[in-house]
């Protein structure tokens, strides 16, 4: 009798189910009005799509691409806070009605440091070029401000090789893999911010500023205090957003649109010493 393999989906299904129990019960937790956290004021993630998915959560569907980021990032940041042993993994902070949960905190001693882990697909190596790598930066920077504590580190897992950019235009990015390609693997960094450094001023008044026009907007049900994204970041994340529509329909008052052309910190001279590997 010979060994039998037919396709079966009922595992894959019971995973598929599972996982999308505990993805909409994480994704409940950001429904209504509070709490706000750090993920939902970050220039780079859009602060329109976070009201959007409040208010109009039907209409931003959990599909399998999402389930799966969510698993790979959540067994990513296991596996890296049990090699790592250190500190209190997802410990709550609170500032001025913000909420956080960094992936690590460590304050058993006088190396007092806040580890945020990261895991991506892309290809290519990020710094302080590219938006993602500062989306992580100013997520660190709101972790540092909101506790105190002067060092962070960022730890980037890649999963594939390295990959170069050939050329963009609007039919899509276009990469090639160089010989000496970077293997998969994890590039950490460390970040200083002073404790008497201008900067965490400037930051915390920024957090407080966009939680309080994020709130605003919920209790009063009124989009157009929120700022949209500016390019390039508009035009790369806009166009597949499920609440595109709607977000170009409701147009940005004033303030909005003072907010949005805001000079980012991270754009001002001096103030990020950058070194690359």
């Amino acid at each position: 009798m010979p060994i039998v393999i037919r396709p079966d989906s009922e595992f894959t299904d019971l995973l598929r189910n599972n996982l999308r129990v505990r993805y909409d019960e994480r994704k409940k937790d950001r429904t209504g009005v509070a709490p706000i956290h750090v993920s939902d004021i970050l220039p780079s993630s859009c602060i329109r799509k976070q009201y959007y998915s409040r208010v109009y959560p039907d209409e931003a569907p959990i599909t399998d691409e999402s389930i799966h980021h969510f698993v790979r990032g959540e067994a990513s940041e296991f596996a890296i806070t049990k090699l790592a042993k250190i500190g209190v993994a997802q410990a709550e902070l609170q500032m001025d009605g913000i909420v956080a949960h960094p992936d690590i905190m460590d304050d058993t001693d006088e190396k007092t440091v806040i580890i945020e882990l990261k895991d991506t697909v892309t290809g290519k190596r990020l710094d302080i070029n590219d938006y993602t790598f500062r989306s992580y930066l100013r997520q660190l920077l709101y972790y540092l401000v909101m506790t105190g504590i002067e060092r962070g580190i960022i730890s980037i897992r890649y999963n594939i090789r390295e990959l170069k950019l050939i050329k963009k235009d609007e039919t899509g990015e276009y990469y090639f893999r160089p010989n000496d390609a970077k293997s998969p693997g994890i590039e950490s960094w460390s970040v200083f911010l002073a404790k008497e450094d201008i900067s965490r001023e400037i930051l915390r008044n920024e957090m407080v500023l966009r939680k309080n026009i994020l709130a605003n907007a919920l209790e009063n049900h009124d989009v157009t205090i929120l700022p949209r994204l500016t390019e390039p970041l508009k035009s790369s994340k806009c166009p597949n957003c499920p609440f595109y529509r709607r977000c170009y329909d409701e147009i940005e008052n004033e303030k909005a649109l003072d907010i949005a052309q805001q000079i980012d910190i991270l754009d001002i001279r001096g103030t990020v010493d950058f070194k690359p590997f």
